[in-house]
């Protein structure tokens, strides 16, 4: 059960050090971990060098999801790889156990695990991670939610269909939608069981809403044939 590990990330120190412990303190270690910054300026990479990960640094004006797992995995050597944003903290230490024996276990092109709050977490917050990440296992085959903040997927998928940099927005749905397409399926798993504590939306940001709506909208255009309008809001 070997895997290698890329964690995305932009000025994180703050959580950072508790990331990369909960790592190492996983029952199986990995192979390699891969911080893919984007030029943070508050010591994470030097932190990150210091722990022996692997630094891909990258300048971009802007933070882009998918181009940095792109990077990202393309320098990874495992099949089995897990995604882990900087500030999302593994509570329990058999988590990437348990989310490589399911990806083996239906033969999935990924794995999810679920998300809780932190005491720190404010109220929106809390609401959309208890909301959308329950205790029971999800199988899906056709339609997907996938949420690649914490996940394992199969190198070989993201080989066949890579993350896709013209969506700089829940890509990881996309992603996960292209493989069902493929007949693979996205298994979501509850005992699997990070900290999040800035949540799916980072509160009531309405910049993020609307970058993440108009993702939806296409995402969507099959269900909701007249999508609102944004236009007030830009």
């Amino acid at each position: 059960m070997n895997y290698d590990v890329v964690i995305r990330c932009r000025n994180e120190m703050g959580w950072l050090p508790r990331v990369i412990e909960s790592i190492k303190k996983q029952t199986i270690k990995p192979s390699k971990i891969i911080l893919v910054d984007n030029s943070s300026t508050d010591g994470s990479q030097e932190y990150a060098m210091e722990q022996g990960c692997y630094i891909i640094n990258y300048d971009k004006s802007e933070f882009n999801y998918s181009y940095a797992l792109n990077i990202g995995i393309k320098d990874t050597s495992q099949n089995e790889i897990l995604i882990l944003s900087a500030h999302c903290e593994i509570l329990t230490p058999n988590s990437v156990e348990k989310l490589i024996e399911i990806r083996h276990q239906y033969n999935a092109a990924g794995v999810y695990g679920r998300q809780i709050p932190t005491v720190n977490s404010n109220p929106v917050d809390t609401r959309d991670l208890i909301t959308v990440f329950g205790r029971e296992k999800i199988v899906f085959e056709e339609y997907p939610f996938f949420h690649n903040a914490f996940s394992l997927i199969d190198r070989g998928a993201w080989e066949n269909c890579p993350f896709n940099e013209n969506q700089n927005g829940v890509e990881d749905r996309f992603w996960a939608r292209e493989q069902a397409l493929k007949g693979r399926k996205i298994i979501y798993e509850p005992e699997s069981i990070v900290f999040h504590e800035h949540g799916l939306n980072q509160g009531a940001s309405m910049d993020r809403a609307l970058r993440v709506c108009r993702s939806l909208e296409d995402f969507h255009k099959d269900d909701i044939f007249d999508w609102p309008s944004f236009r007030e809001y830009t």
